[in-house]
């Protein structure tokens, strides 16, 4: 056992102590095996529902509490261990109730707080860094949530308890495309903008009050004359929220289209499954729109991920 393990374990069985809860438990001894915690991570929160956990995540941070709230230790792994199919981290604690959760691929893109042993879980809130522009105008490292689950750790056998991730960070392509094909579209004679707050969010994964972000875009492509394609990313997407995508002509300053982008992308109906809106937000991650457009940029039709839809007008 090395010197952090011990360490973690004074510091739960000092607020133990302090609490007045005394606890003899063998995986206070290191020549017990089989009184150990393990937790392993799974998402499969995606439109696949198929676990994607160790081909996509490279880095994972597990937040312990007590069974109030009370922060004890965190302990992270990320690299190689995690690509392997079967990851389980070990996590020596004595027996009792707990609260874990985690974060996954936090980066240079994000802020989260050095916990102090007693904190309360309500503290571990996610920052997105942002300059005083409150631009992002730069590809996010891919960011995920993972539930608090309660544990009942009682050491008599091997005990595996399962943290479920949702992905926060979405990938959105825009397509702008002249609908005749009559007129041209320079994709450098426009700012392109998602405007949201949601780049605060709580211990329950919950959106915080926040600044008014402006998510431009990190790539852009002019495909033909009167095609363009703008890559952007964004945070947590909500469907009870009004999430403007929002197009403005430079030489003017006109706004040129400006939408709810939550209403475009419900239109898919969740691609055909049975899911909820928000659901469905939660569960895709990457989101390609297609715009073809008036000369009047009047949107005539949309594609939202292959699913095809003709409108008569801008649905403001």
């Amino acid at each position: 056992m090395n010197f952090k393990s011990h360490m973690n374990l004074l510091i739960v069985g000092l607020l133990m102590i302090g609490t007045g809860i005394f606890i003899s438990c063998d995986a206070f001894n290191e020549d017990l095996p089989e009184c150990r915690l393990f937790v392993k991570f799974k998402y499969d929160y995606n439109m696949l529902s198929v676990c994607a956990f160790h081909k996509q995540v490279d880095k994972v941070e597990l937040y312990v509490f007590d069974k109030d709230g009370k922060f004890l230790f965190q302990q992270a792994e990320e690299g190689d261990a995690l690509a392997t199919g079967n990851y389980q981290m070990s996590v020596a604690l004595p027996l009792g109730e707990y609260k874990l959760m985690a974060w996954a691929g936090v980066h240079d893109s994000y802020d989260v707080p050095q916990l102090a042993p007693g904190a309360s879980i309500t503290e571990l809130e996610l920052k997105l860094k942002r300059a005083s522009s409150l631009v992002i105008d730069k590809a996010l490292e891919p960011l995920w949530y993972g539930e608090i689950i309660g544990v009942n750790f009682t050491g008599t056998e091997h005990q595996t308890e399962t943290i479920n991730l949702i992905r926060d960070t979405k990938i959105v392509r825009f397509g702008f495309q002249s609908y005749t094909g009559t007129w041209t579209l320079d994709m450098n004679d426009y700012d392109y903008e998602i405007i949201e707050s949601n780049g605060h969010l709580g211990h329950d994964n919950s959106l915080q009050d926040d600044d008014v972000l402006s998510f431009r875009p990190y790539y852009m492509e002019q495909k033909d004359p009167a095609t363009a394609f703008v890559d952007m990313n964004t945070m947590r997407l909500m469907a009870d929220r009004k999430t403007r995508l929002v197009l403005t002509e430079k030489a003017s300053g006109k706004k040129v289209f400006d939408i709810n982008l939550i209403d475009y992308l419900a239109m898919t109906n969740a691609e055909g499954k049975n899911l909820s809106t928000q659901e469905y937000l939660d569960r895709q991650s990457n989101y390609h729109i297609i715009f073809f457009l008036s000369e009047s940029w009047l949107a005539v039709q949309i594609v939202v991920n292959g699913w095809v839809h003709r409108i008569q007008e801008e649905n403001q």
